[in-house]
Formats: structure tokens, sequence, C-alpha cells
């Protein structure tokens, strides 16, 4: 295979979104992209990384904990606003296993479905809004239906909502600009959040009610040696941190960008309309069309060939999700939006393996939820100009900030 001259860390790449061609050039002819240290990724990132553009190489490292390890945090750059708290997310079995153990119960199939009216008339509230007034800001939607399920799963009181919505709109829209370390007032939304997960935190185990906070705040999890530990306080704070940011952003992007690729498909909403029976996988197809995440970042424990690539132990894997979705080996019509699209084996999620997204079942709940309040109750819709925050080498995520909607009963 002839390696292409290319530099991932130009910013003209990532000027207009996610550089689809060229990671389809990079499927063909460079599967696993060894990207140099030059001056730009120097500037960026700080060092050289491998990046993994095919579904099936993606899915080898996320399902491979033992060679990738997930330490080496979500993110490419060596910046780790971070570096005082142990995140879940940077666990690798078993200390992940024991954690996800106790954190998952929220996420179970018969958790979300105790979830599932609440969220549906949430929705049917946020849409009916929007059809009233025959339009308006979707984001308000989008992102307004994921942190108030996050706050039912928490235990969030109502009275503060939209204090916490607003400061994760804030951190996520600097998160997305590639701020790297906050300094300044910029680091003050990011010092607010943590102070708030703090304070609710300390309330859950005063008084712990039922809700899956007040379970993480009192659990006893069972260490090697038969030993029991409580989670420590730093770690149930960057937690709240990952899943209000995560929860709320992921299904912000999966819906906007869903949106608009139903709008520019309108035989996609007739169909979703008229036939009952894709209206599941039209939910799957939004996630892979989409991928809210755009990529995630594993370290090498040992020398490792991927794609007869070599690999160098230390060296930083990125596992490029976007371009894992629209593999031509694994789907049809990869950059078709396709709703009755099955099988759909999408990486958005993860590809399998331990840190496999744990809120993937809530997400399809809230998904679905939203386009059935949409599209089943309009005979219409336009869509303006969005405004976004685009996905780069600092950012693995995709920001709306605005999308404004026009709907026709």
């Amino acid at each position: 295979m002839t390696k292409p001259a290319l530099d991932l860390a130009d910013s003209l790449l990532w000027g207009n979104g996610f550089p689809d061609a060229v990671f389809t050039e990079l499927r063909a002819t460079s599967p696993v992209y060894h990207q140099e240290l030059t001056a730009a990724v120097r500037e960026q990132v700080q060092r050289e990384f491998w990046v993994c553009t095919t579904h099936a190489d993606i899915t080898r490292v996320h399902r491979d904990h033992e060679t990738f390890t997930a330490t080496e945090g979500p993110l490419i750059q060596e910046v780790d606003l971070f570096a005082t708290y142990t995140a879940i997310t940077n666990l690798d079995p078993p200390d992940h296993t024991r954690r996800r153990r106790t954190i998952s119960r929220a996420f179970t199939p018969r958790a979300v479905a105790k979830l599932e009216e609440g969220i549906r008339r949430r929705a049917h509230d946020m849409v009916g809004r929007l059809l009233f007034a025959g339009g308006g800001e979707f984001v308000d939607v989008a992102a307004g239906l994921p942190i108030s399920v996050i706050g039912d799963i928490v235990g969030i009181p109502e009275q503060d909502r939209a204090h916490v919505m607003g400061l994760i709109q804030t951190v996520l829209k600097l998160a997305a600009a590639g701020i790297g370390m906050p300094e300044g007032d910029d680091l003050i939304p990011f010092l607010e959040v943590f102070q708030y997960a703090s304070e609710l935190t300390a309330e859950k185990r005063r008084n712990p009610v039922d809700d899956i906070w007040s379970v993480l705040c009192t659990a006893q999890i069972e260490d090697d040696d038969g030993s029991t530990f409580q989670l420590p306080a730093n770690e149930l704070e960057i937690f709240f941190f990952i899943l209000s940011l995560a929860g709320s952003d992921t299904t912000r992007n999966a819906l906007c960008d869903g949106l608009r690729a139903f709008v520019a498909n309108p035989d996609q909403i007739d169909r979703y309309r008229k036939d009952p029976t894709v209206r599941r996988s039209a939910v799957d197809e939004v996630i892979r069309y989409a991928t809210p995440i755009t990529f995630w970042v594993r370290g090498a424990t040992r020398d490792v060939t991927l794609s007869g690539v070599e690999i160098p132990k230390g060296a930083r894997v990125v596992t490029m999700l976007r371009s894992g979705n629209r593999d031509e080996q694994v789907f049809d019509s990869p950059f078709a939006f396709d709703i009755s699209r099955e099988p759909n084996p999408h990486v958005s999620f993860g590809g399998g393996g331990a840190h496999h997204c744990l809120g993937a079942m809530l997400a399809r709940a809230e998904i679905r939820a939203v386009l059935d309040e949409l599209l089943l109750n309009t005979s219409a819709i336009e869509v303006g100009e969005p405004v976004v925050q685009h996905p780069s080498l600092i950012s693995n995520m995709t920001v709306f900030e605005s999308l404004p909607v026009t709907l026709i009963r």
C-alpha cells in the first residue's frame, strides 16, 4: 500500500466537519495510519499517534483491553484536565469491571424500561412546545431531554436542573473549541460542575434516597482480597461530569444530525411515518450516521501489528469511529442514510469490549421518543443553518449550539 502524504493536524482538513473523503482514502491505502510528529501535531497534541480507520481494527482494539489500555484517556493530547481524578472511562479490568458492575444498575433493560414513560412524556412536552409555536430552537429539545433524564437518574432536584444544564452547555462549547487546559474564566464552569457534583454526593451520602446517585454514593464495592470500599468523592465527581457531558452531547448530536439527515432524505421521513417496522432500525441508523463521538484513544501495552503496520509499545492508538461507521467492507452504501439498514453493526457505542457505552439503551430510548413525536406529528419539517462546533484532533465531539426548525402539522 502507498502511504499518502497527509498531516491529520492540518486545521484545513477539519474546517467544514469530519473529513470523510480523507478517511475513505485512508481505509483504502493506509487502514492504520502513522501520524508522524509534524509541527502542527506537536502544537496540538504533542506526540505521534496511529489511527485505526477500519471497522475491523477498531473493534479489535476496543475488545482487547490487555493489548490496548484505556488509561491513555479519551483524547489524543497529553494535557489531562482530570489528572487528579480516577475516571471509569480511563480504567481497565478488573478495576473498571468492579465499578461498572455497580454503575450499570442505572442502565439495565429493566431500569431503562422504568424510565421510558418519563422519557416519552418529556419528549411529548418539549416537542409539543415547538409544534405549538410552529418551530423554534431544536437544540432545546435535543439537549434538554437527555439532561432532564440524567437529572432523573442521579436525582438532581428540579430547581437545580436549569442551572446544571447551563453549566454543561457552556462546558461542551469550551471543550468542542479545543481549549486544552482551561484557564481563567474558561475554568469557572468546569469547577462549578465539579462543585455541584461534590455537594450532590455529600447530600446523597447524608440522606440517601431511591436514585442511582444514592446507590453509587453508598455502595460497598468488593476488592480482589474480599475487602470492600466506597467510591471516593473525586471519582464520583468525575463520573458525574462524564455522565452529564457524554449523556447530553451524544444524544444532542445524534438528534440534530439525524434530523438534518431526515430532512435531506424526505423519502426516509415518509417511510418512518408509514412503516412502524423500520422505526427501531431508524434509531441505530441515526446513531451510525451521526457518530456522536468521533474517536477514542487507547495505548499499546506491547508491540503489536494491525493491518500489517507495526505499532510500538507505549504508542497512542486512535480509533476513528466515524471512519469505521463508513467502512465499505461492512456497510452497503455507507454514506447513504437508510433507516431500514439491518444489520447495523456500527461502532458509535464503542464496538463492544469492556467500555461499550453504558447508556446505549438509554440513548436509543431518548432518540426514538423524539423522532416519534417529531416525525409522526408533522406534515413538513424545515431546518435552518446550524451553529456547530466541529470535531478535530483536539476535540472528539461535535457540539450543535443551534439548529432552528420550522414545523408544520
